[in-house]
């Protein structure tokens, strides 16, 4: 499960330069990730004066202060409630869920610096929720990296698997089930080939440190090398596509009473994801993503492990799959509203408990209003439904009420 979130005047993506994007439609002043949050930091940062003396570096230091109402029919299982997962739907009787909460409140750092070999951009990020959606309101470390040129990039960011520009503007801080948006510590190459086309490159953090049990079995499992991740994006006047791969070895250790064997097991995904304008300033953007063992790269969780057991009664990787499509209508220059639906789900081809989750659903929409130039106010309707493997369904839904500060 990724962290994804919210800023209006969140970090640049650095997956490459500045996306095209941005030039085709009106500014997308609600935007807290992608490729419009990208622009719209870059434009603060052309227009800031802020320089640190004896240097020709120029700064931002900018953030906000959010508060989101959130009315829940069911009480997620688990701990994390302030975000919507559709993955934590109780399947059993559950209370109404009301609360308050500042946790998207951000605070962003953005500098460039000059240099023979182009521009040094380094980049911070840090709001309140914490990186293990354990329900814990704490300071955290969302994103730092340095990109030198828009060729190399290092720290921790988006995944190069990942399509910044294909994240839709959700009030909600996780964002759609079946959309990958995982940040991790990366080093990466960035080759322009000319005519629009861009190829990238990267060796990232893996993450597989993942455990599920029940009665005397265990399962657990281990990302045994740095996950290789790659893209090929085309950038035209009206959107972009990007085709995205990655390669991951998870070792998994079974353990059965006192004993236990270990198997190691090769996963890839592949994703094709793109953005397109429409009518006006309207715009929309798709994705659709495939593999195994790229659990972990979804912005839910459908299986603990990624593991079942096949015919054969041997350990197979579960196929993950995930769709998403959201639609931007601009109502007025200060009025946007931004609607869609996701889902996620695994593969039959190896059998799990009747009470694991086979698929997931997530549908939303919102509508945002620039009430000042540093004021937004927004409302968000959230849906979704859990199905297991056992054919048995259940339901939620959230209303959302945002209200954003712009400080600088």
């Amino acid at each position: 499960m990724s962290l994804r979130r919210p800023a209006i005047v969140a970090l640049a993506a650095a997956t490459v330069a500045l996306p095209s994007t941005a030039a085709f439609a009106a500014e997308d002043w609600a935007a807290v990730v992608g490729g419009g949050a990208d622009a719209l930091l870059a434009k603060r940062l052309e227009e800031s004066v802020h320089t640190i003396p004896g240097t020709e570096t120029r700064f931002l230091i900018g953030g906000f202060v959010e508060v989101d109402g959130l009315a829940t029919r069911h009480k997620q299982t688990g701990a994390e409630q302030a975000t919507f997962l559709v993955s934590s739907t109780p399947f059993g009787p559950a209370d109404d869920d009301r609360r308050l909460s500042i946790r998207q409140s951000q605070l962003n750092w953005l500098s460039s610096t000059p240099t023979p070999l182009g521009a040094l951009t380094l980049n911070a990020q840090v709001n309140l929720f914490s990186l293990d959606l354990d329900g814990t309101t704490t300071l955290s470390l969302q994103r730092l990296y340095a990109q030198m040129a828009d060729a190399v990039v290092a720290g921790r960011t988006y995944s190069t698997f990942v399509d910044a520009d294909a994240l839709p503007t959700t009030l909600d801080y996780n964002g759609p089930s079946g959309l990958t948006s995982v940040q991790q510590w990366l080093v990466r190459g960035v080759l322009p080939l000319g005519s629009g086309w861009t190829v990238a490159a990267g060796v990232e953090e893996a993450q597989a440190d993942h455990r599920a049990g029940r009665r005397s079995i265990e399962v657990r499992t281990e990302a045994r090398r740095p996950d290789l991740a790659a893209h090929l994006r085309f950038d035209f006047d009206r959107g972009h596509l990007q085709l995205s791969g990655v390669s991951r070895r998870v070792e998994v250790t079974t353990t059965v009473g006192a004993g236990a064997s270990a198997q190691t097991f090769d996963g890839n995904g592949l994703s094709i994801s793109g953005s397109l304008a429409t009518v006006g300033d309207d715009s929309l953007v798709a994705q659709y993503t495939t593999g195994k063992g790229i659990g972990r790269y979804f912005n839910d969780s459908i299986s603990g492990t990624g593991v079942g057991i096949g015919d054969d009664d041997k350990l197979r990787l579960i196929r993950s799959s995930g769709g998403t499509l959201y639609y931007r209508h601009y109502w007025h220059p200060d009025w946007m509203s931004v609607a869609g639906a996701s889902t996620l789900w695994a593969s039959d081809a190896a059998t799990r408990p009747p009470d694991s989750l086979r698929r997931l659903v997530y549908a939303s929409a919102n509508i945002v209003h620039r009430l000042l130039p540093t004021l937004l106010v927004g409302a968000e309707g959230l849906w979704g439904r859990a199905t297991r493997a056992d054919g048995v369904s259940a339901t939620n839904a959230r209303l959302q009420v945002s209200v954003r500060y712009l400080v600088e």
